[in-house]
């Protein structure tokens, strides 16, 4: 269980480092816009669009990675089982969150 844990930790740290590191680039390496005529709205919620792909994808990848963990933890050590359950719960709360914030801005943004 502590290597599986331990793969779930690296997985976890190298995903944020990733994600940290395409956002600084991105940042830094950004091309300008074709059109110079883009409204004050439109670019800020465009920004909110691309910042909230990104840490959708991140939330949901880390999700799928510690849900299969305690998974497994409740599979291999009944005991914890409710504490696994609980812990999957609470975390499909949070994505389920961060989804429908990401699917309410896109919505926005494409509506514009």
């Amino acid at each position: 269980m502590n290597f599986y844990y331990s793969i779930c930790v690296s997985l976890s740290v190298g995903l944020v480092f990733g994600i940290l590191g395409g956002g600084l680039k991105q940042l830094f390496w950004h091309r300008g816009y074709s059109q110079k005529q883009i409204t004050k709205n439109l670019k800020m919620i465009s920004g909110a669009a691309a910042v909230l792909k990104y840490v959708t994808c991140l939330v949901l990848l880390l999700g799928l990675i510690w849900c299969s963990y305690f998974l497994i933890l409740g599979i291999m050590k009944p005991a914890r089982a409710e504490y696994a359950n609980n812990m999957s719960e609470l975390i499909v709360a949070v994505l389920s969150v961060i989804s429908i914030m990401f699917a309410f801005v896109e919505f926005i943004r494409r509506k514009n």
